[in-house]
């Protein structure tokens, strides 16, 4: 699973995109399904011991993260290769190119819902 600094990084980033959109916690756990902000308080402060990529996934369209911010997203969580985010952060124009090489969208997420 994720190392405690890879959680401490997403959850970081999931906070950040959270107080942008004025959402407290429990706003966020509603629209996710879960009953109390308690869940989402230990995705941001990194107590979970790592986030899978459909829920992340899922957070990130709640928040409305797109484009090259979700893919740091999924690098933060350690769902990308940390030499091809490497490479990918000094190119990003290429990131889509590079995601249809590997085998298409991203987890059978068709291309439009992944950057839109």
């Amino acid at each position: 699973m994720a190392e405690k600094g890879t959680t401490k990084k997403v959850g970081r980033l999931i906070r950040s995109a959270r107080m942008h959109r004025g959402l407290t916690q429990k706003d966020l756990a509603k629209k996710l399904g879960v009953r109390s902000g308690s869940y989402v308080g230990m995705l941001e402060s990194g107590l979970c011991k790592g986030i899978g990529i459909g829920r992340l996934e899922e957070i990130a369209s709640f928040l409305h993260v797109n484009g090259v911010e979700r893919y740091r997203w999924l690098a933060a969580a350690g769902h990308l290769h940390p030499p091809l985010f490497g490479a990918l952060m000094k190119s990003p124009e290429l990131w889509d190119e590079v995601v249809q090489m590997l085998g298409g969208p991203l987890r059978g997420r068709n291309r439009k819902k992944a950057r839109a």
